[in-house]
């Protein structure tokens, strides 16, 4: 096997379970040298995923809290350091759409251990699908899923990495429904490939309410 990011050879092995396929055999994406580099998180607030020393909710939380928000609980796997930098700036902006594979597996199993009745992918617009060629979210969850039921409504969307954080927060609506779907009494559970301010997922998550849903909470590779 190689290392999907360095290209060096990785020697593994699999167990005699594995290999008379009494457990699955989940090959190294990656090195151990690539995959030290990126940093799970392990506390982290409650409300928005931000790594810290407690659960306790971080002052952007109490702000959402203060604006009336319904708290999305978002859990992201990964802090958003140089190594997942570089990882979304080859997979997302140069387009090497290989390199979803390397953390598919770790999402499909956190989806999968989730009490959810549907998932909902944030989306991108029609000027991104057609100059980038892909969802970036649909790929990192492959194998999950995944619901269409917002669209962008420009169409042409600005990017997120265009905007400064003060730009991302004063924002307008970007999303609208793209089907007619009740969500009454159901939990739903949103996805994006990096929580940034929370904006984007916030404002996915009121149109979800509107339709009715249960509970709303969000889900990402990065923080």
């Amino acid at each position: 096997m190689i290392c999907q990011l360095c290209q060096t050879f990785i020697k593994q092995t699999p167990s005699l379970l594995q290999t008379f396929g009494m457990i699955r055999w989940q090959p190294n994406k990656l090195c151990q040298a690539c995959q030290s580099e990126f940093v799970s998180i392990s506390c982290a607030c409650s409300g928005c995923g931000r790594q810290q020393n407690n659960e306790s909710l971080c002052f952007d939380c109490q702000r959402w809290e203060k604006q009336g928000k319904i708290l999305l609980q978002h859990t992201s796997l990964y802090q958003y350091n140089d190594a997942m930098r570089d990882f979304m700036q080859r997979y997302k902006f140069n387009g090497d759409y290989s390199l979803r594979q390397i953390f598919n597996h770790e999402l499909i199993q956190y989806v999968n251990n989730m009490a959810i009745d549907l998932v909902v992918v944030i989306p991108i617009s029609e000027y991104t699908m057609m100059t980038r060629g892909f969802n970036q979210t649909v790929g990192l969850f492959e194998g999950v899923t995944l619901s269409d039921l917002l669209k962008v409504k420009a169409k042409n969307k600005s990017h997120q990495s265009q905007f400064n954080r003060k730009g991302r927060m004063m924002r307008t609506q970007p999303f609208t429904v793209s089907k007619s779907l009740p969500l009454h009494n159901k939990r739903v559970l949103l996805v994006d490939d990096v929580y940034t301010t929370g904006n984007t997922l916030y404002h996915a998550a009121d149109l979800l309410y509107d339709l009715g849903a249960k509970n709303v909470k969000s889900l990402s590779l990065a923080r």
